[in-house]
């Protein structure tokens, strides 16, 4: 159940009735029927799909960070419909584990903004943002779950980094995309839609990059996130 306030350590046991801050939000799960004295709160998670707002860039390639908040979304149960921090919202929870998923609604290059001040706001630490975006150093449809990075050429992870006060150690979920063919604009390749069949890999990528986003938040960086990245550097190699 959601309960009005937030503290963000791991386990606390209430001995008396709490004192109540600023409202916050966190999931409690009961350890004990006795009085219901002892609570298990979880820090929440900070998901982030990247991309830009409008019908314009829906299904583009710059855009798959979105498309991944919507699989997550529907697969967990969250209704994405609250506006804050100039960004789309929706607050749930992956089993106990208390959510908040995010679409920055500044466009692409300003995501920052949305990023920095939600953080702040529900206190959520930098190892709990999840950043997901698009990759084109990865070829369509390859994922890859890290637990820190640099911005690379993405201008919005760039802008993350830049109102987190250039700190680069939050996990980022990649979605690789592919390089521009031949002499094509970048700019015209990543606001382009997929083909069918990068169309279909995509799909099958966004399914899979969901249960491991799952197993991030239950159970951390652990060898299921190692052996989900080794599976995914070699999926489309033919034996």
């Amino acid at each position: 159940m959601f309960c009005p306030t937030y503290t963000p350590t791991i386990y606390h046991f209430h001995t008396q009735k709490p004192v109540f801050r600023k409202p916050r939000f966190r999931v409690c799960s009961s350890t004990s029927t006795e009085n219901d004295r002892f609570k298990v709160e979880y820090t929440p998670w900070l998901i982030v799909g990247l991309g830009n707002p409008g019908n314009k860039y829906h299904g583009t390639r710059h855009n798959v960070g979105f498309e991944m908040i919507d699989v997550l979304a529907r697969k967990e149960g969250v209704l994405m419909n609250t506006i804050q921090s100039k960004a789309l919202i929706g607050i749930g929870a992956i089993e106990d584990v208390p959510i908040l998923l995010v679409k920055p609604q500044t466009y692409m290059n300003f995501s920052g903004e949305s990023v920095a001040s939600l953080a702040s706001h529900y206190r959520v630490p930098l190892r709990h943002i999840l950043m997901i975006y698009d990759e084109m150093a990865l070829p369509n449809g390859v994922l890859r779950l890290q637990p820190k990075g640099g911005q690379g050429y993405h201008n919005g992870v760039k802008s993350v980094m830049g109102h987190l006060d250039g700190r680069r150690n939050f996990p980022r979920l990649s979605i690789g995309i592919g390089k521009p063919p031949g002499n094509m604009d970048m700019k015209a390749f990543l606001l382009q839609k997929f083909s069918p069949l990068e169309r279909k890999q995509i799909d099958e990528a966004l399914k899979q990059g969901s249960e491991a986003v799952k197993t991030l938040v239950l159970n951390g960086f652990n060898q299921g996130i190692s052996r989900f990245n080794l599976v995914q550097k070699y999926k489309f190699h033919k034996v």
